[in-house]
């Protein structure tokens, strides 16, 4: 594991992003990476403001470090259920335990819900890819806002990486569309890879795209991706006119 510090640290990545609930990701961060990166990472699903306290500094402490970069509640829900807490962040942030504040979202009404609760994020996340688009008309609007914009599943879960005629019965139907973008990346000369993490990446509003990666060959592999994933107007024009209408199916939790 600990090339992946060493080969990120190479290549000019600088944030790590982690959580809680990641299962020991803090501990491992905070053994290997030697306090070279800015640090974000999620908490979880919590009784009392006291808890949220207690949960940051045993991130803290797992991670080895006096503060980090950015904080942020995994599920939006627990701020829309619970305002005070945004206090006990924004206490957090001037006690300069952490230097952004912000939540990760799964859907487009968490996010009217907490901007019409007046909580401005310094820092967002939220699932953005050739294939769902649902918060790009908020873009704009976050960035104007100072707000730092990180979109995750630039993959679709892995979903663009499969092949479009091995999908199980409950995801046929998002086939053409599949099958579209690996037109669009033989047509021009790239890999729907390329074509995938070039299409986040080309966003002017999108300030970080987060990849998961299990091993440092895959770290390598979407490094190669990036390296390659310029993308012509021409061919960011064609994958926008991809427009699934099977909405429902852009979420993960409903392929089962």
């Amino acid at each position: 594991m600990y090339k992946i510090f060493l080969l990120a640290k190479q290549f000019g990545i600088s944030v790590l992003d982690s959580a809680q609930a990641y299962g020991n990701a803090e501990e491992r961060i905070g053994e290997l990476s030697n306090n070279r990166f800015q640090i974000i990472t999620k908490f979880r699903n919590l009784e009392s403001p006291f808890s949220l306290h207690k949960e940051l500094k045993e991130s803290l402490t797992k991670l080895r470090s006096a503060s980090v970069y950015g904080y942020m509640a995994h599920d939006s829900n627990l701020l829309i259920d619970n305002p005070t807490w945004w206090e006990v962040l924004k206490e957090a942030k001037l006690k300069g335990l952490v230097k952004k504040i912000g939540y990760s979202l799964y859907s487009v009404n968490q996010l009217e819900s907490l901007l019409l609760k007046q909580m401005i994020p310094d820092i967002i996340q939220f699932p953005f890819n050739v294939l769902d688009r649902r918060f790009e008309p908020y873009l704009p609007e976050l960035f104007s806002m100072g707000v730092e914009i990180h979109t995750r599943s630039v993959y679709l879960q892995g979903l663009l990486h499969m092949d479009a005629n091995k999908l199980s019965s409950n995801l046929k139907k998002l086939k053409p569309y599949l099958m579209q973008i690996k037109e669009i990346a033989s047509k021009d000369g790239f890999t729907a890879s390329q074509l995938c993490l070039g299409f986040a990446l080309q966003n002017p509003f999108i300030n970080k795209v987060v990849i998961g990666i299990d091993n440092s060959k895959q770290l390598i592999e979407n490094i190669t991706f990036y390296q390659n994933s310029k993308l012509p107007g021409v061919v960011v024009n064609e994958l926008n006119s991809i427009d699934v209408k099977e909405k429902k199916l852009l979420n993960p939790a409903n392929w089962n």
